[in-house]
């Protein structure tokens, strides 16, 4: 009777211990079953294990992953002259009576060693943060000296930036991947470690390999991967199947069969290529992102490429390089650089110096009857008389010129 008592006992602690256990199939957390009272070893297996009810956590160490991974040889359990130990179906480790000692045959398949040996590496994720020790305490008429860097301050421990809480045990703090990490172990922020059986692929996933799978392609007999069309095997591990761009997918990720997404600043042209963009590049090429080299013949002017000529483009354009360009009424002289006035009628007595406009010589006024004549002025005017050059007079037949010089006038005969 006392014999099935016990057996029914430890039946019932390895129950209990097994449903802490948690199984995640996407990705092996970080996070640990808690307890309500004892002392859970996580560290090497040893020659012999104790239960104390001391509440106490050793972490960071190798461990044997009960709650996810069977371990221990059944056929090899003994019993002592202080008790038995053995461990349960669901790998989780028996519950020890009272002054019992165990010593398990440990058998550790490949992928518990992986996973042991990757968690004992992993940092402890823990920070510290001072804090005013007001905040600590509920009564805040007697606050205590702090252990901060000042008497009123105190240093509380705190998970790192990228990391949370154990939510079995608070004073563990988990590293957090934002894909939960599948087929993965999740040892820092955002970084996984793939599982044995798995490789990191391109797009930074643990994906399988053969003979269990093979991303893109199919396993052979021999284990070996065979790639769909469109793809070929990965050159480094050749555990999986990329996909194959024709050309080369320069600037750019092949993402799929001749398909190419390209870097920023790149964009993809009409043949599936990735080339620099540029917002504005005319008259130049893009050689980089953002920045345009200017064709031959022209210079970037406020980021602008702009045709330079050489000899100049007095009152005109540059429209290419060594290229003068007139406005409307102008035309290029000998020169080929300088914009004159066209008039389509010569000017008399002046010059053209706008379309069809003369400027007068000095002396002469424009004719308002014929715009391109420029006719003699007489600052006196002339009476009976015509004024045939700058302020000279010629008189009307019948009249002569009388008075003093430069003011003559004409009068009757």
């Amino acid at each position: 009777m006392a014999s099935f008592t016990k057996v029914l006992l430890i039946f019932c602690c390895c129950t209990f211990y097994a449903a802490q256990a948690q199984i995640k199939t996407s990705g092996i957390k970080t996070h640990y079953p808690g307890h309500s009272s004892g002392s859970l070893l996580l560290g090497n297996a040893t020659e012999e294990h104790h239960f104390n009810g001391s509440d106490s956590y050793a972490y960071n160490r190798n461990f044997i992953p009960a709650e996810t991974y069977r371990g221990g040889d059944w056929s090899n359990h003994e019993v002592t002259n202080t008790g038995e130990h053995y461990l349960g179906n669901s790998g989780v480790v028996g519950l020890v009576l009272p002054h019992t000692t165990f010593r398990p045959h440990i058998v550790l398949d490949p992928t518990a060693e992986f996973i042991n040996k990757t968690r004992s590496a992993m940092a402890s994720g823990v920070c510290y943060k001072e804090v005013p020790t007001s905040s600590l305490v509920s009564d805040d008429r007697r606050i205590p000296v702090g252990n901060g860097t000042t008497p009123a301050m105190s240093k509380i421990q705190i998970c790192c930036d990228g990391y949370e809480r154990n939510p079995h045990v608070y004073k563990r703090c988990d590293p957090i991947c934002k894909d939960d990490c599948p087929n993965g172990i999740c040892t820092a922020p955002n970084t996984c470690v793939c599982m044995p059986g798995h490789v990191r692929n391109y797009d930074d996933k643990c994906i399988s390999t053969c003979p269990i799978g093979c991303g893109n392609g199919i396993c052979e007999s021999d284990n070996e991967c065979k790639c769909k069309p469109g793809y070929t095997i990965e050159p480094v591990n050749r555990k999986f199947c990329i996909p194959k761009c024709e050309p080369a997918c320069q600037h750019g990720t092949c993402v799929g069969p001749n398909k190419c997404d390209c870097f920023e600043g790149f964009r993809l042209t009409a043949a599936g290529a990735c080339e620099p963009k540029c917002d504005n590049c005319e008259n130049g090429h893009c050689t980089a992102p953002g920045f345009c080299s200017c064709n031959t013949g022209y210079l970037k002017v406020a980021g602008i490429c702009e045709p330079v000529c050489a000899l100049g483009c007095n009152k005109g354009r540059c429209a290419a390089p060594d290229v003068c360009e007139c406005p409307n009424g102008f035309e290029l002289d000998r020169s080929g650089a300088n914009c004159v006035p066209h008039c389509e009628l010569p000017c008399l007595n002046g010059v053209c110096d706008g379309a069809n406009t003369c400027a007068c010589n000095p002396g002469y006024i424009l004719d308002e009857q014929q715009k391109n004549v420029c006719k003699p002025h007489c600052a006196q005017g002339c009476p009976n008389g015509y004024c045939t050059q700058p302020n000279f007079c010629v008189c009307k037949p019948g009249y002569i010129k009388s008075g003093i010089k430069g003011r003559q006038t004409c009068v009757p005969v």
